[in-house]
């Protein structure tokens, strides 16, 4: 499967005492990161188009865990470089590797559940995304 890179800057908003990123910062870049890579992959659907009627779908965050390597700065030109590294019926493993000039920061490994938007139960993966993911 293909990788996908995110590109971003470390925000004053992203920062705590003394310009360094803030922890959960690091979480949203992925978050970007992953909803840009979606709207890449299918572009004649947004997550809010895949929320809507009988059929929507939610892609939900079900586990993630991350380990910080290196320290980010006020202004850090950031790339999130994605992929899928596991992909079943219902859920998807997704890796993350935050950078900073080719200096890893931050590495994820996210947990994605398809979630029934109408009963909020598990949902099988739609086609259409499982083949975007697989190109």
């Amino acid at each position: 499967m293909r990788e996908f890179i995110y590109r971003t800057r470390a925000y004053f908003s992203d920062t705590e005492t003394g310009g360094i990123v803030y922890h959960a910062s690091y979480i949203d870049w992925a978050e970007h990161a992953r909803t840009e890579m979606l709207r890449e992959m299918v572009p004649e659907k947004s997550q809010s188009e895949l929320a809507e009627g009988d059929a929507g779908i939610l892609i939900l965050v079900r586990s993630i865990s991350i380990s910080y390597e290196k320290t980010g700065y006020l202004d850090d030109e950031i790339e999130v470089h994605t992929s899928i590294v596991d992909m079943r019926r219902l859920s998807c493993t997704v890796k993350q590797t935050i950078m900073r000039s080719g200096t890893v920061l931050a590495e994820l490994k996210v947990g994605l559940a398809f979630v029934s938007a109408a009963t909020k139960r598990p949902a099988l993966i739609p086609d259409f995304i499982k083949a975007a993911y697989e190109e």
